[in-house]
């Protein structure tokens, strides 16, 4: 059997594994990027937007302002989660 030029064979196991890890790569990728409001944020974390913009003024949680807009990092705030509990 003769395969065409610019053609490839791939077991079909093998090309959902690395579907799937492009996929989980893409995703790291985006979730890297999310920017969150203070509501959106106190609704991921499932807390109250006052328990939130306390963890922020204690600086207890990871944050940036841009201007006088403040935004938190979907990424930044799953680490936070891992070593610190509410």
């Amino acid at each position: 059997m003769e395969i065409p030029e610019g053609k490839v064979l791939v077991d079909q196991a093998k090309l959902k594994e690395a579907i799937q890890e492009l996929l989980v790569e893409v995703w790291e990728e985006n979730d890297h990027q999310e920017l969150l409001t203070i509501q959106e944020a106190a609704n991921y974390l499932k807390i109250s937007v006052p328990t939130v913009r306390k963890l922020i003024a204690k600086n207890e949680i990871p944050y940036f302002k841009k201007g006088q807009v403040i935004r938190l990092n979907r990424w930044d705030l799953k680490k936070w989660i891992k070593f610190n509990s509410l």
